[in-house]
């Protein structure tokens, strides 16, 4: 059956069901009872997760970042040369590396 078939099934359907009155009720509790759950290896993650969405934990988290971007950044920063050994390795047809 195509999509157009079963679409147009759908639209003939009449279907007069009475429901009880906490149907929609009861439905909606188990889609939010199974959407809560998290998975046996990750639970641990949801206490973590939920302090990042209040205002002091994004702060936290943010500042976090900023501060390993500065530790990192500050980490790869090359050493510095004395200005005189670096103009004469600069000179110096022996102390040449190549670059390519």
């Amino acid at each position: 059956m195509n999509d157009s078939e079963f679409d147009d099934l759908l639209r003939t359907a009449k279907g007069n069901v009475p429901l009880p009155g906490s149907f929609r009720q009861g439905v909606w509790h188990r889609i939010e009872s199974t959407a809560v759950e998290a998975p046996r290896g990750l639970a641990w993650l949801q206490p973590l997760v939920s302090a990042f969405v209040r205002p002091w934990g994004a702060a936290a988290g943010v500042f976090a970042t900023v501060a390993a971007g500065i530790w990192l950044g500050a980490a790869s920063i090359p050493e510095m040369k004395d200005a005189k050994v670096a103009y004469a390795e600069s000179i110096s047809p022996f102390a040449h590396t190549h670059r390519k």
